[in-house]
């Protein structure tokens, strides 16, 4: 029997449309002939929903046209299976599901707490566990972590809410003494660049703050690394065992850094991309990128390096900004879930979206498998001896 893969898209997080153009290109590359895929649609407030016409994004310009004609469904486990339900006035309908896959950007969903709602049901999911993702997703521990690796990173400080409204002319001197200008702020927690702005001075360094606190009560502040160009390469499979390397790519951008706009808004639409829009695809990029095959061979290998360390599985893209002229580098971030789940990076690696999609899937069946064979119960006598 063919596996039933729930594809999980939307959520609470800034990034919730970002999730809703992944999700739905997710479910349209799982192969119908080995899977069966159903589309669930996380709102804004939490409410889950599936029907078919939610993996279409132009339905997504009536919101509520489309709840209306979707069903609102419930997760629960009944002995070891994990079961959707939903009612309605034809009755109750259950519906087995073997794994999830997650399409989730942000730290609602991508950033941990989705991965512990699945390691509660015992459900395999496509993406780092909890451990993994909560550790990407802040910006700030992943940098603490790969530093004492010797990982080049960015010269950076951090910036607590509470500290920056109690005292501020103390808060910006500490900046100013740690790191100098441009700098680039950016929330703690976040993706899709919501809330990143640049500095070159003193007031736009308050003006970035003031925008970054409104996704995060931490934040981190970045010395700009000279001359810079991104690259980014993606990686697949898991922490503890095979991991697979992609090409990397260069992306461009008509602003100062790679933004909001640059990354979903240039080119966005698609004929070739069922469901309309292609979401990360549409940055302009070149792939494979233009760097020495040394340079490419280090990246990668600290790429390789970071995914181990950060306890990471399925498919992850890491950034990196490189001085291509004298070819050094910083690492930037690891993304658990990336836009578009870097499809178009596997395609130039020769992997099909389908293909990548299937990987995917076995990495969350192999991985729920590995977990299984250590005991999950332990029996005393406490109870008898109360």
């Amino acid at each position: 029997m063919k596996k039933t893969i729930a594809v999980f898209f939307g959520g609470t997080s800034p990034e919730h449309e970002i999730s809703v153009l992944t999700g739905v290109q997710a479910f349209h590359a799982i192969d119908a002939t080995e899977f069966n895929a159903i589309p669930v649609f996380v709102d804004r407030d939490g409410q889950f929903y599936t029907g078919t016409n939610l993996v279409d994004t132009a339905n997504y310009k009536n919101m509520g046209q489309l709840l209306d004609s979707s069903t609102k469904i419930t997760f629960v486990k009944e002995n070891n299976d994990i079961v959707m339900s939903s009612k309605s006035f034809m009755g109750s309908k259950n519906t087995k599901i073997d794994c999830a896959f997650l399409a989730f950007h942000g730290a609602y969903g991508e950033g941990g707490t989705f991965q512990g709602f699945c390691e509660t049901l015992g459900l395999p999911y496509t993406s780092s566990d909890v451990l993994g993702a909560s550790l990407c997703m802040d910006k700030i521990s992943m940098k603490k972590i790969l530093e004492q690796s010797h990982i080049p990173m960015a010269k950076y400080t951090v910036v607590l809410n509470k500290d920056f409204i109690e005292n501020q002319h103390k808060t910006l001197t500490m900046v100013e003494e740690k790191v100098t200008y441009p700098l680039f702020i950016k929330p703690s927690n976040g993706g899709s660049s919501i809330g990143v702005s640049r500095a070159k001075n003193q007031v736009e360094l308050i003006q970035g703050l003031e925008v970054a606190f409104a996704f995060d009560s931490k934040v981190l502040i970045e010395q700009e690394f000279a001359k810079d160009t991104e690259i980014n390469i993606s990686y697949l499979g898991l922490w503890d065992d095979a991991v697979e390397i992609s090409v990397s790519e260069e992306v461009y951008s008509d602003n100062e850094f790679l933004d909001f706009e640059n990354k979903y808004l240039k080119g966005s639409k698609s004929k070739k991309i069922p469901g309309g829009s292609k979401g990360m695809a549409s940055t302009n990029r070149n792939i494979p990128a233009e760097i020495s095959d040394s340079l490419s061979a280090k990246l990668k290998s600290d790429g390789e390096k970071a995914f181990r360390l950060l306890n990471c599985a399925g498919v992850v893209r890491i950034d990196f900004l490189v001085n291509k002229k004298t070819e050094e580098y910083v690492l930037v971030e690891v993304n658990t879930i990336p836009g578009s789940l870097a499809f178009y990076l596997w395609e130039k690696t020769n992997v099909a979206f389908s293909e990548l999609a299937k990987r995917m899937i076995n990495i969350a069946f192999k991985k729920q498998e590995m977990k299984q064979v250590h005991a999950r119960k332990f029996t005393s006598q406490i109870f008898k001896n109360l």
